[in-house]
């Protein structure tokens, strides 16, 4: 005769909720909400890097008195900067936005661009021009006998964006390098620019 035992093991005990778990879980849920949200903006919106080129440069006057301590660039140069918007629903406010001129990484001169606000798909040419003079320690300024002088013109500013009615509160950090090779009294040809920040 068999005897058949039947084993009857309780059921798993539910874990109860602590605060620590429900705090962890509202932490996951409020992540997934504002990923998901942050995605449906960007696939509404595709914000697009700002475009910006100097479409043509001149030096009338670069020269290094290099008898001072440390030596003097005296300088005058125009350049015609285009600045472009391709976003389709981002507007940009430019809270400040300036040319700053390099020679040899050496600062020598800055000048404001007149723009403020640019709309949805949009060509803002401004002039900015850089004349004065310059204490730094600058070789001299001859283009290596050769009359070129490589000079970097970075556009700087910070901005805000404007996406349909709503308008960013804090502001970011525009950063964009301009490289260009300078003949005196030669105006340059177009140079596009590259974005570092943005």
């Amino acid at each position: 005769m068999y005897i058949l035992r039947v084993i009857v093991r309780p059921a798993p005990s539910r874990r109860r909720l602590t605060t620590f778990r429900i705090l962890v879980r509202v932490f996951i849920g409020i992540c997934t909400f504002v990923g998901a949200l942050s995605l449906l903006i960007w696939l509404i919106y595709r914000p697009r890097t700002i475009l910006i080129a100097v479409d043509s440069a001149t030096l009338w006057r670069f020269n290094v008195n290099s008898t001072t301590s440390p030596p003097v660039l005296t300088f005058n140069l125009t350049a015609g900067v285009s600045v472009s918007n391709p976003n389709k629903r981002v507007s940009i406010y430019y809270d400040r936005l300036q040319v700053e001129g390099f020679y040899q990484e050496e600062l020598f001169g800055r000048a404001a661009l007149p723009l403020s606000f640019q709309g949805v798909r949009r060509t803002d040419a401004v002039r900015a021009m850089l004349q004065g003079s310059s204490a730094g320690y600058f070789d001299n300024a001859t283009g290596s006998g050769t009359g070129v002088f490589p000079v970097d013109l970075w556009v700087v500013g910070t901005v805000r964006y404007k996406f349909g009615d709503l308008m960013t509160t804090s502001a970011s950090s525009l950063s964009v390098k301009c490289p260009l090779v300078l003949q005196l009294m030669e105006a340059s040809s177009r140079v596009e620019c590259i974005v570092i920040s943005f």
